[in-house]
């Protein structure tokens, strides 16, 4: 293959091919030409090992249990273990018990779900009551230092740092956010008892009166603590469920495993009735 020249000069010719790419990035933004941008491979995706995967791996648990009993009967007397544990009548027991746990949980979960957002609405709108009834003890009379300590609780309540930081400063700092339900909780007393004493802060307005405001505290409380009774009432039913399916030897899933072992040992790795049990999977739930 020959090598093309530019003025008689294969060096010229190569630094006039440098030059034309050089200068071609120019010539396709004047000409408005884009150039498609390399395609990327797609990734798998990993499946998300999550609340709700866990409580499908459960349903489908139950699901293939239903469906073994099933196959079951249908093999009549042919099906006769000798354990006792794995009886049609056991096994169908084994069904409903784990069926039950499985929506005791569910249950749980969304008694907890309810309160949590109850919780929300409980606190969602602290942050602008704080801030009108700093604005009603200011407008008051109340004594400037009344009104630092109210302010300085306001902030807290807003989550707003109270030492500011030197934007020069390259210092790592830590979050000093104290806005946990917990925390709101006591700034919003603490808020309170700055108020409390000061004959200056008498508001016409019922929702910002030291009655309501103590009763929105008595509010806020309550619900923290329904909160924590129905999540730890959830974790509880979880434990026992879990351990239904999980058990070793006796659990849910050893036993419908050890039914698939007693039809091999029936009707033989090759049979039919194996291949039907075969199919059916049960995953203890971690």
């Amino acid at each position: 293959m020959k090598t093309k020249t530019i003025n008689s000069s294969k060096s010229q010719a190569a630094e006039e091919l440098i030059n034309n790419v050089a200068q071609m990035p120019k010539m396709l933004e004047k000409h408005n030409i884009q150039l498609p941008k390399p395609t990327q491979p797609k990734q798998q995706l990993k499946r998300a090992r999550n609340a709700n995967y866990y409580e499908t791996g459960m349903a489908l648990n139950i699901t293939y249990g239903i469906q073994a009993v099933e196959y079951l009967l249908t093999y009549g007397p042919d099906y006769n273990p000798s354990n006792p544990e794995l009886a049609i009548a056991s096994l169908e027991t084994l069904n409903t018990t784990g069926q039950d746990l499985l929506d005791n949980s569910r249950l749980k979960m969304q008694e907890n779900k309810q309160e949590v957002q109850a919780r929300q609405e409980v606190y969602g709108d602290l942050k602008p009551l704080a801030t009108r009834i700093l604005n009603e003890l200011e407008a008051s009379g109340a004594p400037q230092a009344t009104i630092d300590k109210a302010r300085h609780y306001v902030r807290k309540i807003r989550g707003t740092r109270i030492i500011k930081i030197d934007p020069d400063s390259t210092t790592n700092h830590i979050s000093a956010s104290q806005t946990s339900f917990t925390e709101q909780i006591q700034h919003f007393t603490d808020l309170i008892n700055v108020l409390t004493p000061c004959t200056e802060y008498q508001p016409n307005l019922p929702e910002l009166q030291l009655t309501a405001l103590q009763a929105k505290r008595s509010a806020m409380q309550d619900s923290n603590k329904t909160v924590s009774k129905t999540q730890a009432i959830w974790s509880t039913s979880r434990i026992e469920r879990n351990k239904f399916f999980n058990q070793p030897v006796t659990g849910y899933v050893d036993t419908f495993l050890s039914v698939k072992q007693a039809v091999k040992a029936i009707f033989g790795a090759n049979s039919p009735q194996y291949s039907q049990l075969g199919s059916l999977t049960f995953t203890r739930i971690r």
